[in-house]
């Protein structure tokens, strides 16, 4: 009797096809480095401003499920596409109750509280510089960033947006509409915790795939960066090195021939498919030519 083994459904990664020759293996440090962005806003914006201990907690790329639940998304329009955004209203009520000292709101859920205009005022503010943080990772890549996060010193005024928008009128965000469904398939999902106030808060970013292709474009012709910051290293295909050996002939020849041969004597060959090895391994055939007195190898082919 046999029995087949089956793999448990969960184990299996479903592939898409759109996908296949992407740099998806960079997305997840392109997270990484976008959690940073955030944890200098926070530290230089909500923390410094509200007295708030926000940190990022954790960052990663990933794919929506197709049955994903309708939720309140903020839909904004950039020059690299749409991104939807959804914070956590906890967030936004703890951000609340620091700006205005209010006391403790217990164990009041954040459903049973009306929503004021206080809320609605700071939720756009917070979406745009957050988006606005997002777009600057876009144009950045996996570069670390230079300076001090766009408008990371706090929640920008009437002004500081104005200025922002002339300096770079091309990669200013404008909020389009509130929607129950994302922008897009592909969600950048950032956890933010208050460990003494033992509160966590999901902010999830929705790329559409204009913005996804741009990401993506981006990502596959930037160089990686080493972890400690180091000089920026080469692709693969250009830091692979390997030493070509082509034997372009063997030809056999009786003892008593090669005793009588003398200075400038002139052996008769004829080149045809040689053979091109990597250390003694047998890789190709190649066709020898000639070109302005030099031999070149041709038309590779492999064995």
């Amino acid at each position: 009797m046999s029995t087949t083994l089956e793999r448990p459904r969960a184990a299996l990664q479903v592939l898409d096809p759109r996908t296949l020759g992407r740099p998806m293996h960079l997305l997840p440090a392109f997270a990484a480095r976008f959690g940073a962005d955030l944890a200098d806003f926070l530290r230089l914006g909500p923390n410094r401003r509200y007295g708030t201990e926000l940190e990022v907690a954790s960052a990663a790329m990933q794919p929506l499920a197709e049955t994903e639940p309708a939720g309140r998304w903020s839909v904004y329009a950039t020059s690299a596409g749409r991104i939807g955004l959804s914070i956590e209203r906890s967030l936004l009520l703890r951000l609340l109750q620091c700006r205005y000292g209010l006391s403790e709101a217990g164990d009041v859920e954040a459903g049973a509280l009306p929503v004021t205009a206080s809320e609605e005022r700071l939720s756009q503010k917070l979406g745009l510089q957050l988006v606005t943080t997002l777009l600057h990772r876009l144009d950045e890549g996996l570069q670390q960033t230079a300076g001090p996060v766009p408008g990371a010193a706090g929640l920008p005024q009437n002004a500081q947006q104005a200025q922002a928008a002339q300096q770079a009128p091309h990669r200013a965000p404008a909020w389009v509409a509130e929607s129950s469904m994302p922008a897009g398939r592909w969600c950048l999902a950032v956890g933010l915790a208050e460990p003494d106030q033992g509160s966590y808060a999901l902010l999830r970013f929705s790329l559409d795939e204009q913005c996804m292709r741009v990401l993506l474009n981006g990502l596959t012709t930037e160089r990686a960066v080493s972890r400690d910051g180091g000089a920026l290293q080469q692709p693969l295909a250009s830091r692979l090195k390997l030493t070509l050996v082509a034997q372009l002939l063997e030809q056999r020849l009786p003892l008593a021939q090669i005793l009588d041969l003398r200075v400038g004597d002139v052996l008769p060959i004829h080149l045809q498919a040689t053979e091109v090895l990597v250390k003694d391994a047998r890789l190709f055939t190649a066709t020898v030519a000639e070109h302005k007195g030099r031999l070149w190898l041709t038309a590779f082919e492999p064995i």
